[in-house]
């Protein structure tokens, strides 16, 4: 079940992580930064996030078939919003935001959660034996 968590996590991050559909045009310049030993590059510099590895999509993929998988919509939506609201994040999901989108409290939406997370179980080990 763990493993499972995880491989939703790492989904979610994988989809913030894909090249967006419409991109500005980008030119090639380096940024300016001071000469100093240990200056650091400008204020107006923005790092990105590293590009999905071929491993992060194929299992994005696996996960994004099995949450497909699951008959009841709600499940689907908390799934992906737990993980998403855990995307690069120590602490996990943020439970009370859920809970103020689910109309209920933090303990049920952490229940729904994990029952979701149970018939995702059942839905990948399916899929994996057919």
């Amino acid at each position: 079940m763990l493993k499972l968590h995880l491989w939703l996590l790492e989904a979610a991050e994988t989809e913030r992580r894909m090249p967006p559909a419409l991109r500005q045009p980008s030119y090639c310049s380096w940024p300016d930064f001071n000469m100093e030993w240990l200056a650091y590059a400008s204020v107006g510099t923005r790092v990105g996030l590293a590009r999905a590895t071929s491993g992060q999509i194929s299992r994005y993929d696996k996960v994004l078939a099995w949450v497909a998988g699951l008959d009841d919509a709600d499940d689907r939506q908390l799934l992906w919003g737990a993980a998403h609201t855990a995307a690069f994040r120590d602490r996990g999901p943020k439970w009370s935001k859920l809970a103020k989108l689910l109309s209920c409290s933090r303990p049920t939406v952490k229940r729904r959660y994990e029952r979701a997370l149970i018939k995702l179980w059942y839905v990948a080990n399916a899929k994996k034996n057919t």
